[in-house]
């Protein structure tokens, strides 16, 4: 019963560690009071290592290694012919009370630390496996070997509970590095392919607005024939020496009209390349932009058998004037529903030369805020399948290598910029019909002016 309290005692006394520390600083004070209060010279942590083939733990890596109070350099101590390699054989304590150096006579560690008495007991893992063991050495003789036995086989398995906690942590950290190393890894290829999307989306809109400019640069080049051919008939005419002073006049007049023509062409091309976007609203006619867009995107059709056999309608009301911040965008959006249009009659008309008859229908009507324009064609029609998606980015119906998948997204994005609505309705091989909504008026007492 003595001994009973007197283990009690030394147990609650050794176990009076902080506990607010943890891992390898509570295990370190935890050694240290094992030493002071049980007064031995040397105590031991350690954990067991596979060294050969057979993965037999024949060697112990000190992990804790104080040596009359102070803590000293950790060894690897070779277990053949030690007290320690009955320790980890066995699943309790191995107790030499005293005259261990004569038991073990070729343990070089216990002739070099003088040892006389040595306890060792074995910490393991929740299935039993070997973690490492718990050594306490002394000088001197052990005389209550049971009272020491039992305080050693206790702490022993407090420190397997830290070890066992500290490796459940080693583990979570190692997962959680991981992680972050694959998350940023992830992150990394999602930033590389957003990056490269980035640059492919930036040279698609600028093929895009290439093909625009390029669809109209033949009715552009074929409107500025025109003024040109004048403007170098007129000024032969003042080359010649018996020209009367109105006919001089007229001539000088022609130059100066077609000249101001041409330069109109160009300057709206230039708007149309540069994208210039207004920072306050602007008013622009759009009736004229419209008329001219359809004229000069209808004669530019390199299919002469479908322009032979287009029927272009339109009902285009004068002076409509649109309230918007990028005009060249508005440009664009009608550019492309033409096309969209011109590029459906053409593939119907492809297939059906004998009883079909390409049409499309260009409508402008004014209201008190808003005006509406209407682009309807006969030709293929859009799938339902596809109606909704048709202004999504990317997304095209036509043959790889004929559609970007931007045109519509763009006019989508355009209109919207400028406070305005498009909408799209389509049968499959009956219609396609879009319809824009843009902020405008009607100026009719301009017109009568």
């Amino acid at each position: 019963m003595e001994n009973n309290l007197r283990a009690l005692e030394l147990l609650k006394e050794i176990y009076n560690v902080d506990q607010l520390l943890s891992g390898k600083e509570y295990i370190k004070e935890l050694v240290h009071r094992i030493a002071q209060i049980l007064k031995v010279k040397y105590v031991m942590v350690g954990h067991a290592l596979e060294t050969n083939p057979d993965k037999n733990q024949d060697k112990i890596q000190t992990d804790y290694l104080l040596s009359d109070g102070k803590f000293i350099d950790n060894v690897v101590y070779d277990l053949h012919d030690t007290p320690c390699v009955n320790v980890i054989c066995g699943t309790r304590v191995n107790c030499y009370a005293n005259d261990v150096q004569n038991l073990f006579p070729y343990d070089q560690l216990l002739k070099d630390l003088n040892v006389d008495s040595y306890i060792g007991a074995p910490f393991l893992h929740s299935d039993g496996g070997l973690i490492g063991l718990l050594v306490i050495m002394d000088d001197k003789p052990m005389e209550d070997r049971e009272l020491y036995t039992s305080v050693v086989e206790f702490f022993a398995a407090r420190i397997g509970t830290e070890y066992r906690r500290q490796a459940v942590e080693d583990s979570l950290r190692r997962i959680n590095e991981n992680l972050e190393k694959l998350a940023q890894e992830r992150t990394l290829e999602l930033q590389r392919a957003f990056e490269s999307l980035q640059q492919t989306q930036k040279q698609l809109l600028s093929q895009e607005k290439l093909a625009t400019i390029g669809r109209i640069t033949f009715g552009i080049a074929h409107e500025l024939k025109n003024p040109l051919n004048i403007i170098i008939n007129s000024a032969q005419l003042l080359e010649e020496e018996d020209l009367d002073p109105d006919s001089s006049k007229k001539a000088a007049d022609m130059i100066y009209q077609h000249g101001q023509r041409a330069n109109t062409i160009i300057t709206n091309m230039l708007r149309q390349a540069r994208q210039e976007t207004a920072l306050e609203p602007e008013w622009i006619d759009i009736s004229e932009m419209l008329d001219h867009v359809l004229d000069v995107y209808v004669r530019s059709l390199t299919d002469m058998d479908l322009k032979g056999h287009l029927v272009v309608k339109k009902n285009i009301d004068p002076r409509v004037y649109a309230y918007v911040f990028d005009p060249p965008s508005i440009e664009r959006v009608l550019i492309n529903i033409i096309d969209n249009s011109l590029y459906a009659l053409g593939e119907k008309y492809r297939n059906n030369k004998e009883t079909f008859t390409p049409t499309i229908q260009v409508d402008l009507k004014a209201g008190p805020s808003l005006f509406k324009v209407t682009v309807r064609d006969n030709g293929t029609g859009i799938p339902q399948k596809h109606l909704s998606n048709v202004c999504d980015e990317f997304y095209t119906t036509k043959p790889a290598g004929e559609g970007t998948g931007l045109g519509l997204w763009i006019a989508k994005q355009n209109v919207e910029k400028n406070r305005g609505e498009i909408h799209i309705e389509s049968e499959e091989n009956k219609f396609t019909q879009v319809t824009i909504e843009l902020p405008g008026e009607q100026r009719l007492q301009e017109a009568q002016l």
